[in-house]
């Protein structure tokens, strides 16, 4: 008689693989030693014939993969975690596989195929009773109709995805995660839509919450989009804000938290958010520098969307810096463009 498979990773397994992201997540251990002490489970896992410890080690070292921009390897990672977990029985984590695989095609830009997998994972979670697994699909459906600049579809969704996730039996630490990055993106919503006022309730609301859970992939996605809101206030920044009102400081701190961990497509994101400010404040010839070399970046890690933005964002950069250069030699042929003068400084 065949004995069925154990449906839950074992719970001495499950802390080591957690206990393993947890340090990477907080910087305390290298993206080589992480994956390489991921391994070590994975072949014990497949010794043992345990499916559901396979597809537990499966998905995370997709996570890890994930986050180094390494998408195609993540995918491969999170196809294998689904079908494990579907071996062993488990739907919850095969949805929560099939989530990540949406995550892994937004961020290659696929957004159709992203969001066929977002949408089943949401209904695959109801089906459940999944409150965790549906709010973070609707949140990451929010944030690739951001990318998509559908602001209003997007509030919706992270709107929705904000009340699933006050409402769910979870850890603490797990409900801040989720809600400073929700609060995060609705951010960028009121970006888009020019309500600074909102914009900047939602990001001070992320600040906070990122900083309690001091992990740095939040810490440096909070402190990233403040350096947008900031740009975008310019001179109307509120007196008793209680953050840094330099947006250079934010893209400097998202930066330094994106490296303590080695998330380069972070990075990147964060070279060209950093470029937008400065072009918006008068320094065209330094972004357009940033512009190319995140562009580099995108089009290196397969992150085919960003790569595009970036292009499209340094030729209206440099047109823009070229106009100035001219514009300032028409009215004074010896006197060095500001433009030049501010590359030069820095």
């Amino acid at each position: 008689m065949t004995t069925p498979f154990d449906p839950e990773p074992s719970p001495e397994f499950n802390t080591q693989c957690t206990a393993i992201m947890d340090s990477w997540e907080k910087g305390d251990l290298s993206f080589r030693d992480s994956v390489a002490q991921l391994d070590a489970l994975r072949n014990q896992a497949a010794q043992d014939h345990h499916p559901a410890n396979q597809g537990r080690v499966e998905l995370i070292l997709g996570v890890i993969q994930g986050y180094r921009a390494n998408l195609d390897a993540s995918i491969t990672h999170f196809e294998r975690a689904r079908m494990y977990f579907e071996q062993a029985g488990n739907r919850r984590r095969a949805i929560g596989a099939i989530l990540n695989l949406g995550e892994s095609y937004r961020w290659k830009g696929s957004f159709a195929r992203a969001r066929q997998y977002f949408r089943a994972a949401f209904d695959g979670a109801e089906a459940v009773g999944d409150r965790y697994t549906q709010g973070l699909s609707a949140l990451n459906e929010g944030q690739m109709l951001l990318s998509m600049e559908q602001p209003e579809s997007a509030r919706r969704s992270i709107e929705t995805a904000r009340e699933l996730i006050a409402s769910m039996e979870t850890s603490d630490s797990q409900r801040e995660d989720l809600l400073s990055e929700a609060s995060v993106a609705l951010a960028q919503v009121y970006l888009l839509t020019g309500d600074l006022q909102q914009a900047w309730s939602n990001i001070c609301d992320g600040m906070r919450r990122a900083e309690v859970i001091a992990q740095p992939l939040q810490v440096g996605t909070a402190h990233r989009k403040m350096g947008e809101v900031l740009t975008a206030l310019a001179n109307a920044v509120p007196e008793t804000s209680d953050f840094s009102t330099d947006p250079d400081e934010h893209f400097r701190a998202a930066t330094e938290a994106f490296q303590e961990i080695k998330a380069e497509g972070e990075l990147a994101r964060t070279m060209y958010a950093h470029a937008l400010s400065l072009a918006n404040r008068g320094r065209g010839m330094t972004a357009a520098r940033k512009m190319q070399q995140a562009m580099i970046i995108f089009t290196r890690l397969g992150m085919n969307d960003d790569a595009a933005k970036a292009a499209r964002a340094q030729i209206d950069v440099l047109a823009r810096a070229t106009s100035t250069v001219e514009a300032v030699k028409a009215i004074d042929p010896d006197k060095p463009s500001q433009g030049n003068t501010t590359a030069a400084a820095t």
